[in-house]
């Protein structure tokens, strides 16, 4: 994997054919993740759906969701009503996010599955400033996701699992996140002064 600049106003990021096999299988199970817990389609005021409003009361059970969607506050019955409210909102943005990254990445590679798709080729993608941001959110978002279902929450968690023989290949996968939103971060300059969120 590798960031170059290409024309004003936007970055090429290359991959390797079965880098980006695995980012878009991550992206799969992320937007699985999320539509399992999303409550939008099951209620059936469309008012109430449309202001995004709806979000359970409680902290998630899944460790993955309850990392991306942690409590506000400490105290348990203002962090339900916080999360009444906001819930379903940052759930849609993580979705559309990431589906958005996953349509980059079927728009700028569509034939790699194909006979004309050489194997030595890199997959290019093309990140605008507009861009950007989600790409940032929700490669981090993979990241949480992986870091809550292996019980990462330090640099020992980290090398624990590292060493251990059933975790280290993902640990590595974790590692390799870090360094894609890292590569964006560094070359964010390239896009303009937009912020990240």
């Amino acid at each position: 994997m590798r960031i170059v600049s290409g024309r004003a106003g936007a970055l090429t990021l290359e991959l390797f054919d079965e880098e980006a096999t695995l980012l878009e299988n991550l992206l799969d199970q992320l937007i699985e993740l999320l539509q399992s817990h999303s409550g939008t389609s099951l209620d059936p005021d469309p008012l109430f759906a449309s202001l995004e409003i709806g979000g359970t009361d409680e902290t998630p059970e899944d460790p993955a969701l309850a990392r991306l969607f942690p409590d506000a506050y400490s105290d348990a019955e203002e962090a339900a009503k916080f999360r009444r409210v906001t819930e379903q909102g940052l759930l849609n943005r993580k979705l559309q996010d990431a589906t958005s990254v996953v349509a980059a990445l079927a728009i700028d590679a569509p034939d790699r599955a194909g006979d004309n798709a050489a194997a030595h080729d890199p997959v290019r993608v093309t990140i605008t400033a507009e861009s950007l941001p989600e790409w940032v959110r929700t490669v981090s978002a993979l990241r949480l996701a992986i870091a809550a279902r292996l019980g990462i929450d330090s640099d020992e968690d980290h090398e624990r699992a590292l060493e251990d023989e059933d975790t280290h290949g993902t640990v590595l996968v974790f590692d390799w996140l870090a360094a894609i939103v890292d590569s964006l971060l560094r070359f964010e300059s390239v896009l303009g002064d937009e912020p990240i969120e």
